[in-house]
């Protein structure tokens, strides 16, 4: 099974693309994600210079890519759910290898108060490409 969750902060902006044939939305961006470290043992590496959080390169497709490109910025907290894709290419004669966390999903983790612009522009799910799904708020109870 290929399957990932991570949850983290965006290092900078989304990269928002489009194909040229067939102008498919993209969106690359990398997820810093805390590794799990007691609070001794993160003091310990951050004193003796070692790593103490992974960065991820993550590429997300179609609606779920505009949407990440349009509404998260560098700094804001986001959870993915998605799959691990390796590949390479040719640079300068050299293979470079590639691996990447394809994005089948994601949340919002902060609020618009937690952060003045994570979930900006949102109104409804349908906003965000979710039409097809029912409502469930009429069914709670509150």
């Amino acid at each position: 099974m290929n399957s990932v969750s991570l949850m983290g902060r965006l290092t900078r902006d989304p990269e928002l693309r489009y194909t040229a044939n067939t102008q498919m939305a993209n969106a690359r961006f990398v997820v810093a994600v805390n590794r799990k470290l007691s609070k001794e043992k993160r003091q310990e590496a951050e004193n003796n210079g070692y790593p103490t959080a992974d960065f991820i390169s993550c590429v997300a497709w179609g609606k779920t890519a505009e949407n990440i490109g349009n509404y998260f910025h560098k700094g804001n907290r986001i959870a993915i759910t998605g799959h691990i894709q390796t590949g390479s290419y040719e640079k300068d004669g050299q293979r470079i290898y590639t691996t990447d966390v394809v994005v089948d999903s994601f949340d919002f983790v902060e609020s618009s108060k937690d952060n003045g612009n994570a979930t900006q522009g949102y109104s409804s799910p349908e906003d965000m490409g979710m039409s097809g799904q029912e409502s469930f708020d009429s069914d709670l109870p509150f």
